[in-house]
């Protein structure tokens, strides 16, 4: 009964985040506690959060390790419950966690600084899975009808291909299968027709 689950893995060190192998601290990797009681940095746990796909809820994080799913606040990651276990075996600087928040995909700190109102005194980092890409209003007519057509693009090259097999055929093949058929590289032969 004491021994721990086997299909659980659990971090190599008691202060190191198990996806990342960074180090607890308390800022971005701030010890997180998932429902499931397995804990991960606030960084990863961000990154899992705005990574998760389109069709789940933005509030349903599933642990990486035993896919339970954990409620997500309305605040984001940093709202989480901190693991104060872990927190308590950090250096005494680091066991009082720092505030942090989202904006956006960023997740913001504010540096001990006594200026809050400088945008200075803030650091953050962008934890998007995948940056999104700017849209660009595509051409009007045929041309961006085409342009929005995922299979016009197997089509365009398919063409692409086609003349490429035709061009090798006219180029390279037909007259090397004319010299091996008829010995020389003449294939057209005039025929000059006799009035009689």
């Amino acid at each position: 009964p004491g021994s721990p689950n086997p299909t659980s893995p659990k971090p190599t060190s008691p202060v190191e985040c198990s996806i990342c192998f960074n180090t607890y601290d308390n800022t971005f990797k701030t010890p997180k506690l998932l429902q499931c009681s397995h804990v991960f940095c606030l960084e990863c746990v961000a990154r899992l959060s705005t990574g998760l796909p389109p069709n789940q809820p933005q509030h349903l994080l599933p642990c990486p390790f035993c896919r339970q799913l954990t409620n997500i606040p309305q605040e984001g990651a940093p709202a989480l419950e901190t693991s104060k276990e872990l927190l308590a075996t950090l250096p005494p600087e680091l066991q009082r966690e720092k505030v942090l928040w989202m904006e956006g995909t960023k997740l913001c700190c504010r540096r001990a600084s006594d200026d809050a109102e400088n945008p200075e005194s803030c650091i953050s980092i962008d934890v998007a899975m995948s940056k999104p890409e700017s849209p660009e209003a595509p051409p009007r007519g045929l041309a961006g009808r085409l342009s929005r057509c995922e299979v016009c693009d197997d089509w365009k090259r398919i063409l692409l291909l086609s003349a490429l097999v035709i061009i090798l055929f006219c180029i390279i093949l037909w007259p090397v299968q004319c010299a091996l058929k008829t010995g020389n590289m003449r294939c057209f032969t005039r025929t000059v027709a006799t009035m009689s």
